[in-house]
Formats: structure tokens, sequence, C-alpha cells
């Protein structure tokens, strides 16, 4: 089997997950069974809770939200550091605390991260959110990237519509650039595409660009705390970029262009020989024989 050396990614989606994600880049929501892997027992609520009690996670990458709003972050934070109390207060009124990039933070989550993407040559990053009992974050909205969400506590509902565009990315297509009142208001009249309620042990794999409104629901006692793992999944365009990269080795790539030929008048011209250049060095270059460097400039070395 293709995924049985790939042991961080079955930590978190398990064998039949992985077997799925490296074979093919995933076009519809699904929901597989971890069980109880090492993350369940690294990760848990009071080690989360601790984070946020005392401060330490980057103010930059934290986030308090209650129904679609996100707190001022001057009501948590204040010159680059964490007011003590603050974001348990704002967690014991109602908002979803997201805590950004905690791969940053929590050496498990480095190593563990570093690992995946060894193994898949996807670049990641990991947010931590904590949801209040009955209680709602961000609403409607999509991301930018492969989402694998591990639910660790609690319990939390993922509402999915079909994507409003196909394949957004950071810089393309992105959420809160393309948001509108009109897809608003169908969101909040249609019934969603499918629902799935995560509990402790779920993996809910989610493609780029899927509407999403994840909650709490109502009676339930416990708070939600769920892991993003955010995968950048690798696109034609950054092989295409790798291989032109592999021309770094002609000098004729590496010589200067003089600024007269960057002006507005003299950029067409420039972009055409430049093209012309890059079409002939790419007509005979032997993909086999560049493979390595593209490899080595996509997958990171592994940890150790």
């Amino acid at each position: 089997m293709i995924g049985e050396d790939c042991m961080a990614l079955a930590t978190l989606i398990g064998p039949r997950g992985t077997e799925a994600l490296l074979r093919a880049c995933p076009v519809e929501p699904a929901v597989y069974r971890r069980g109880g892997s090492e993350l369940d027992e690294r990760i848990t609520l009071p080690l989360i809770g601790a984070y946020i009690d005392h401060g330490l996670t980057d103010p930059a990458f934290t986030a308090a939200v209650k129904d679609g709003k996100a707190a001022h972050p001057g009501r948590f934070s204040r010159d680059g550091k964490l007011r003590p109390g603050k974001l348990r207060e704002l967690f014991e009124g109602g908002h979803t605390v997201n805590l950004r990039h905690l791969q940053t933070r929590v050496p498990y989550l480095a190593e563990l991260c570093r690992e995946i993407e060894a193994e898949t040559g996807y670049t990641m990053f990991v947010s931590g959110l904590v949801t209040p009992p009955g209680a709602q974050g961000l609403t409607h909205h999509w991301d930018q990237f492969l989402a694998v969400v591990t639910q660790l506590h609690g319990r939390k509902r993922w509402p999915l519509w079909h994507p409003e565009v196909q394949f957004p990315v950071d810089e393309y297509l992105a959420s809160p650039t393309m948001w509108t009142a009109e897809m608003q208001e169908r969101w909040n009249s249609t019934e969603p595409y499918m629902v799935f309620d995560l509990e402790p042990g779920d993996t809910l794999v989610m493609p780029r660009g899927w509407v999403h409104s994840p909650h709490c629901l109502p009676g339930d006692p416990d708070p939600s705390l769920h892991l993003t793992f955010a995968l950048r999944e690798r696109m034609s365009l950054d092989l295409a970029e790798a291989l032109v990269r592999t021309a770094l080795d002609r000098p004729e790539f590496r010589t200067g262009i003089a600024p007269i030929r960057l002006t507005p008048e003299n950029l067409p011209d420039t972009l055409t020989d430049t093209q012309t250049q890059i079409v002939r060095y790419l007509a005979t270059t032997s993909p086999a024989d560049v493979a390595n460097t593209v490899r080595a400039a996509l997958f990171p070395k592994p940890a150790g």
C-alpha cells in the first residue's frame, strides 16, 4: 500500500484516509475514524487551556470570534503580548478562541508537521480552536487550503455547501475577498449539501473551497476542541516554477536586465524575449534529468 510508511499522516486520518489522500487530491469531504492516536493523547483540552491562560501563543496569530464577528485584538493583547485572563474571559463570554500556527509553539505538533510535510511534499500549519458549549465562532466561509479537521474533545456540527469558486489559494479567490451578501443569503436559505457531527477520534478531510459553518450543538455540556491541519496542496504551477528554477545553472538566466527594458513601453518585448528563452530551455531539458532537483525543492528533508 502506498501509505504504509506515512505514519504521521495516518495519525490524523488513519491508514484508509492516508491511502486515499496520497493517491488523489480529495474533491468531496469525507470523515475518517482515526481511533485513539498519539495526537489524542498529546493534545488535550487542559493543554490548550494552559496555552490560553498563560499567554503561550502569539497575539498576531490569535483570534476570538463569536457568531462570525472577531473581537478586536486590543481586548486580549497589548504591546505584542497577551493580557492575562482576557482570552479566558472572552471564551467564557461565548467566543471561540483560535490559536493559529500552533506548530511554532507546541513541540509535538512541530515534529508531526515536519513529518507530514516530508511524506506529502505539502507545506502546512495548524490551528487549534476551542468553542464554548452551544456556541459558534466563524459562520459561513471557505478555506484556501485542504483542511484536515481532527476533533479532540466535545462535539461539533459541520454543515457543508458546494464550493462557490474552484480551487482557491491564499492570493486568489480567497473567501474574505470573494464573499458577497448574495452568497450569504443563499447559504442562509438553502439546506447544506451534507452535515457531519464530529466526535473525539473523528477527522474531517475537507477540500479547498467547500463552504462551512461549524458550531457546537445546543444542549451539549462540553466545549469543543479541534485542530485544523491546513495542508497547502501542490499545484501544477508549483511544479512549473520549480522546473523553471532549474535554469539557475545557466548563466544566461542569471544575467541582469537593464532598467530601460522594464519600462512600460519596453516590457512587452522584454517578456517576449524571456518567454522565447524559457521555452527553448524547457524544450531541451529532460524532465528525468531535473526530477531530483525539483523534488528536493518541493520536499523538505526529514527531521533528524
